[in-house]
């Protein structure tokens, strides 16, 4: 018996039979069994594929081989959803995402993508083209609120947490963002050197660790150090933020019995009706110790370090999830400072541009569809860089804008640009010599939010809001100066 065997992406037919089809498979699958981990897959993908113990390209070929042996019609298609435990169209849709990851390195693809059709007159083709599109079905605006809902309703009930956004400590930052750094979003935070992204990053990963009686997501923290921010003296400010918050949630905890005790003295209860101490109204894990242990940092020293270590998070997610200690905010400080390495080294090579554009954009839905399916918070860290700025007449200067480009800044859920509080200011106004250590968080892109302007301030405690009185005095000293 004599087959047409056609392979994904190639253009070119040969006839061939059955046994040499079968060998070819088995070469290809000793070839080219290359970890799932390596390629750019997505984390959705990714965990349903290592969860049922497909682990590399060859155990995808294995389940292909067999069904070419039986001769079944779109056997390994079928095996596959059934080991997986989805459907047909579903693990075609993994395999087709497979065959593409390899493609875009050079690859042949899985010869799981073939399917053996029979023909009228006594012979068999496999063909690999009908299985593209093969879940092309349009959702619903309200399907996908139900599953939206659903998710997020399955995530909380593996969690003692319903919060769904990570406060910053900062109340006025917090209501700009509508309660705080909402999860499955990605974020990104761009600012000058030192106007405070790295600190506010580091106590959103320090918060992240809040119970959720006390209205926190309760969960652990990734970093990706790409400066080195966080993996030297970074330790010590972690260490201070942790002992800051300890020590916050404690003094609730203990405000709020005393209030409880004079509730119930005010109603004609007793003065010690409540014997219970406050160390008792905080869970004992809760201490600077359990909070840094939360925290996980990766320090990466190249982009192919940097991105090797983001598409294997996936599995380090899982495995997090399956201990009981959820990932519940990612950061990447910065996402752009090994991009900005590798393009002045090329600059000149035009395709190095092209190449690292295409890579910035798999990065962009890569992280999306980590924040969404693992239910965290992805916070990338930007620099700013000079962008030629010309008005109607041609004429115009050099204004900062955040860097990456134009393709990366529409990836992105939400923007926010962090920047001195003086340079809002004319002449820096700091009544009270307190303006000068304010930072301003503007929010300039979200699908959800208004833009406005939030201002806060970097103290030994951490990321606090700033108290309403010294707002009120810099606008009457800007107004002053305006008149």
């Amino acid at each position: 018996m004599r087959i047409d065997i056609k392979y994904y992406g190639d253009n070119v037919e040969e006839m061939m039979t059955v046994a040499e089809a079968i060998n070819i498979t088995q070469t290809q699958q000793k070839l080219l069994s290359i970890p799932l981990l390596s390629l750019p897959l997505r984390p959705s993908t990714l965990t349903a594929l290592l969860r049922r113990g497909f682990a590399t390209t060859g155990d995808i070929m294995i389940n292909n081989t067999n069904t070419m042996k039986t001769g079944n019609d779109d056997g390994g298609i079928e095996n596959l959803a059934e080991e997986l435990g989805c459907s047909v169209s579903q693990s075609a849709d993994y395999v087709h995402e497979i065959n593409d990851a390899l493609y875009s390195i050079g690859l042949p693809p899985v010869t799981a993508n073939t399917t053996i059709v029979g023909r009228t007159d006594g012979t068999t083709k496999i063909n690999t083209a009908t299985l593209r599109s093969t879940n092309n079905i349009p959702a619903t605006a309200a399907s996908l609120l139900r599953s939206k809902l659903n998710s997020h309703m399955q995530q909380n009930s593996n969690s003692s947490s319903t919060a769904r956004q990570i406060v910053s400590f900062s109340q006025p930052l917090d209501m700009l963002l509508g309660g705080g750094f909402a999860l499955s979003e990605l974020t990104e935070i761009a600012g000058l050197p030192g106007s405070g992204k790295t600190q506010l990053a580091m106590q959103l990963c320090v918060d992240a660790r809040l119970p959720g009686k006390y209205g926190g997501v309760e969960g652990c923290a990734v970093v990706i150090d790409a400066e080195g921010s966080w993996s030297g003296a970074g330790v010590d400010r972690l260490w201070s933020l942790a002992g800051a918050l300890v020590d916050h949630v404690k003094s609730s905890a203990l405000r709020k019995m005393e209030a409880n005790k004079a509730k119930e003295m005010a109603n004609g209860g007793g003065a010690n009706t409540d014997t219970t101490a406050p160390e008792e109204l905080v869970p004992t894990w809760f201490t600077p110790e359990s909070i840094l242990d939360g925290i996980h940092i990766f320090r990466v020293h190249d982009e192919s370090e940097q991105t090797c270590t983001l598409y294997n998070l996936p599995q380090f997610l899982q495995d997090q999830e399956e201990k009981g200690k959820p990932v519940k905010i990612l950061v990447i400080d910065s996402l752009a400072f090994h991009y900005r390495v590798a393009s002045s080294i090329n600059s000149s090579n035009k395709g190095n541009f092209l190449s690292t554009t295409t890579s910035l954009t798999r990065m962009a839905a890569f992280l999306q569809e980590l924040a969404s399916e693992f239910d965290l918070a992805v916070l990338a860290l930007n620099h700013l860089t000079n962008k030629l700025d010309k008005d109607s007449t041609g004429a115009g200067g050099m204004k900062l804008v955040p860097a990456l480009g134009e393709s990366w800044a529409h990836s992105v859920t939400s923007r926010l640009m962090v920047d001195f509080y003086h340079r809002h200011v004319p002449n820096g106004a700091s009544p009270g010599g307190v303006m000068g250590e304010v930072r301003t968080c503007s929010l300039i892109k979200s699908p959800h939010k208004p833009n406005g302007t939030a201002c806060f301030m970097i103290t030994e405690k951490g990321i606090r809001g700033l108290p309403p009185q010294f707002i009120q005095q810099a606008e009457e000293a800007k107004r002053a100066r305006l008149n």
